[in-house]
């Protein structure tokens, strides 16, 4: 039996990951264990890195991380291979496996009690290069330089839906990832896994360019794409590819199994999970500043510490240590802002 830990460099995960090696061979000593190290992904080291994955052979790939290290594990994933998240992270919608049920879950895992869930993806095919990019959650296109706007045509089946369309970017979902950026910008929830894709126009001028969902088999082209500055084509905000005047996306032929210890989890119920298990008891003794952020980011939703600092009117030191503080309890998280690298955006875990 081969497992593969993909493995962030986070050393606040180093014991996680030990800890889980120890566990497998514990319970099964005739396991097989291929350590691949997790590597933020970039144009010149995605090949290098894919070719660590074995192609067959594999009962499952483990990812250790955060949400970040188990996207890139899975935008890795090039065959049936079924993939589960292991994390300190107390609520997070893939993770599987958390130091609390540590033992039960591998033992779950290596007597074959689970079940998978499979998840369609989306593609595009690099022109320059030839080579197909899946993601799970969204394909965004944004300016690289931030307060452009971009323009572009919308064709869906070779019928145009909006031309010449002024925004901020264009965010193309799956259902998965309806509850993730694309919600944030405006696109619907998509209950109950439907087969869709979901395309959201991001802050355009024309407010008659709103969000469309379309069957999953559409195939989508943006065209005629421009703007003052280049443009990136960003996937499950973790892989920024240049474009130029036209992107076609469509639906992968290889979806993605997802290790699951209770199966179909109810979407609503899980996004309702998010909000109770947020306890402003575990926030005792914390500064009435990091209270008074948490607060904001749970019923205002995502924002970038500039956002906040205005928000709160509260000084710059004062929301970086207040930050830090959440991030540190593991009340809130922090992924990259799409439209400008230099910020990071913050959101209740």
């Amino acid at each position: 039996m081969k497992i593969a830990l993909y493995i962030t460099e986070d050393t606040n995960y180093v014991e996680l990951a030990n800890t889980l090696k120890k566990t497998i061979l514990a319970i099964n000593p005739e396991t097989i264990l291929i350590e691949i190290a997790d590597k933020h992904l970039s144009t010149n080291n995605w090949l290098e890195t894919s070719n660590l994955f074995p192609k067959n052979n594999l009962k499952c790939i483990i990812a250790v991380g955060d949400t970040g290290t188990f996207l890139r594990a899975i935008f890795h994933v090039r065959s049936n291979i079924p993939v589960i998240a292991a994390s300190i992270e107390k609520i997070s919608f893939f993770t599987e496996i958390t130091p609390n049920n540590l033992y039960e879950a591998l033992q779950a895992i290596l007597t074959d009690k689970y079940f998978i869930d499979q998840y369609n993806r989306i593609e595009i095919r690099d022109p320059r290069s030839k080579v197909t990019f899946s993601a799970l959650n969204e394909i965004a296109i944004f300016p690289n330089e931030s307060a452009r706007l971009m323009n572009y045509t919308l064709v869906i089946d070779d019928d145009v839906l909006y031309r010449s369309c002024r925004a901020d970017g264009l965010i193309i979902s799956t259902a998965l990832g309806s509850t993730g950026y694309a919600l944030s910008s405006g696109g619907p929830i998509a209950y109950g896994d439907p087969e869709i894709l979901i395309v959201i126009p991001v802050n355009p001028l024309d407010k008659d360019h709103s969000p469309v969902v379309v069957p999953i088999n559409s195939a989508i082209k943006i065209v005629n794409v421009e703007a003052r500055s280049s443009l990136g084509l960003i996937l499950d905000g973790q892989l920024r590819i240049p474009i130029e005047e036209e992107v076609s996306i469509r639906k992968s032929n290889i979806s993605v199994g997802i290790v699951r210890f209770e199966s179909k989890r109810n979407l609503v119920a899980r996004l309702r999970k998010r909000l109770v298990e947020q306890d402003l008891r575990l926030l005792e003794g914390v500064p009435p500043s990091a209270k008074y952020i948490f607060k904001l980011l749970l019923t205002e939703g995502e924002m970038t510490q500039k956002e906040l600092i205005e928000s709160t009117g509260l000084p710059n030191r004062t929301v970086r240590n207040a930050l830090s503080i959440l991030k540190e309890k593991g009340s809130i998280m922090q992924r990259a802002y799409l439209k400008d690298a230099r910020q990071s955006i913050y959101f209740v875990s």
